[in-house]
């Protein structure tokens, strides 16, 4: 004979083991339920597991607990390589690093790559212009050595 796991009563706050029709009918609770991770919760029983802020909105799962996106992106985010900062939208990814695209910028000009666009120089980024500028600099420099 199997065992299986003992029936979860999902009418019931997984917070606090309330039941959740009984304060929605007797209007305890303003709002209705909130239904995430499989479950009915108390609005503000459905908290990030990070801030302990009730989650209004949008929500992350990491490891089967539910995080706010500002939490999420802290924890679990790449952090740029320009500026350390986390990366929430947008980001590059160039030499094995995470990038803003404001923050990935040509190693002469220091102006962000447009499109992310570059040419490598000595393992370093460059735009189209300084690129050039470069090699010539170094066909200049070992044509010198050459004498």
């Amino acid at each position: 004979m199997e065992h299986c796991a003992a029936a979860v009563d999902r009418r019931l706050c997984p917070h606090c083991n309330g039941s959740i029709n009984d304060q929605v009918r007797r209007r305890e609770i303003d709002e209705d339920a909130i239904l995430a991770l499989n479950r009915l919760w108390h609005p503000d029983h459905f908290i990030c597991n990070a801030c302990r802020r009730p989650i209004r909105q949008t929500f992350q799962v990491a490891d089967n607990h539910p995080y706010c996106v500002h939490c999420f992106a802290s924890k679990f985010n790449p952090k740029c390589a320009g500026c350390h900062e986390t990366l929430i939208d947008s980001c590059l990814l160039a030499f094995d690093r995470h990038w803003h695209p404001r923050c990935f910028c040509c190693s002469t000009c220091n102006m962000p790559l447009p499109n992310g666009e570059y040419y490598v120089v000595d393992d370093k980024p460059y735009d189209r212009d300084c690129h050039w500028l470069k090699r010539l600099e170094k066909r200049e420099h070992m044509d010198r050595e050459k004498m």
